[in-house]
């Protein structure tokens, strides 16, 4: 049997004609054309031997310090993503979306998760949207390119924008502008949308809010954003809005306010810019909660990694903790890239 993974034969243990065995708990079975992964007492489904997963987990993909932690969250990930699948195949959409969104919590570019999000948000008449994660899912695998369903989400997607209110336009026009950098004129379209507020519910108003002063950011008006933030915050209290008043207060004012101290549902990238700023406030061990949850959601290896890690050293040091396993982690992983 040929190693799929293409993991190193210092880590084998046994390779028998339908099953392969590694030191980390590892263990490929084959059968019928179809392979499976299994490690401690988390598996995957049998699978062609083409399928994406397993191009996902081949071994210069994996974060080596990590092997099995980082291949058996990889397998839970990917039953989610069959649970997601299977509730797209039963036409319960929203259920398919919750669970996509997990998948796409862990990994922003895991294309196959865009592209059935997609689906599914076809499969609600929502074709705008699903035009949208069709467009990033291709963005970050060109090889999920389908040309005909490319061609039908225009036709659709152009349909409902002219069904649409003039208000619901004007966001949607936003939107497309704030994708394409054009960031005032996505300025201008919420502005238009924002004319008479009162015809929104507290949520969809709250999140048009955060829509604009997520543009008023990109064009450095630092102090409206944060006014914008905060009203989005008074109408409908959410974490979005919640982790930019923390950043900008602190950005400008230098205080860091309760309220972004607490637990928040933000994305990875962001809990690394909570914990950093919380670091440079003196608020060492939340600081350090941030990351411990950044580390059990990340395993791929890049500069925002390494960063992330230098960063859980400074901590660790700051609040007199033993700090010899992150030293030697932040040792192992730059030999192995530089060498």
């Amino acid at each position: 049997m040929m190693n799929p993974l293409n993991i190193p034969d210092d880590y084998l243990i046994s390779d028998n004609e339908d099953k392969i065995t590694y030191s980390f708990n590892l263990t490929i079975v084959t059968g019928e054309d179809k392979v499976k992964f299994c490690i401690n007492d988390c598996e995957t489904s049998f699978m062609n031997p083409d399928d994406r997963f397993i191009r996902r987990i081949q071994f210069e993909n994996l974060n080596f310090c990590f092997l099995a932690q980082h291949i058996e969250h990889e397998i839970r990930i990917k039953n989610i993503l069959d649970d997601a699948v299977s509730y797209l195949g039963h036409e319960k959409y929203s259920k398919a979306i919750a669970l996509l969104d997990d998948v796409i919590y862990y990994d922003s570019d895991y294309a196959e998760a865009i592209l059935y999000k997609s689906k599914a948000f076809y499969g609600q008449g929502h074709f705008v949207k699903s035009l949208r994660h069709y467009k990033k899912a291709v963005k970050a695998d060109g090889s999920l390119k389908d040309i005909e369903y490319h061609k039908l989400l225009l036709k659709k997607s152009s349909q409902e924008r002219d069904n649409f209110p003039k208000i619901k336009r004007n966001i949607y026009a936003g939107d497309e502008y704030f994708a394409k950098g054009e960031f005032k004129k996505a300025l201008e379209s919420y502005d238009k949308a924002l004319v008479n507020p009162t015809k929104f519910k507290d949520k969809i108003l709250s999140k048009l809010l955060n829509k604009k002063a997520t543009a008023l950011l990109k064009l450095e008006k630092r102090e409206d954003a944060l006014e914008c933030f905060k009203r989005s915050f008074k109408i409908n209290r959410n974490d979005y809005a919640n982790f930019n008043i923390g950043i900008l207060e602190y950005e400008l004012n230098g205080c860091v306010p309760d309220e972004f101290k607490k637990p928040l549902k933000i994305s990875k990238s962001q809990l690394i810019k909570k914990a950093s700023v919380l670091n440079q406030a003196g608020e060492f061990s939340l600081a350090l909660t941030c990351l411990d949850e950044y580390f059990e959601n990340q395993f791929f290896v890049d500069e925002i990694y390494i960063k992330a890690l230098k960063l859980r050293l400074s901590l660790l040091k700051a609040l007199e903790m033993d700090t010899d396993d992150c030293e030697r982690l932040i040792f192992s992983l730059n030999k192995y890239f530089n060498r």
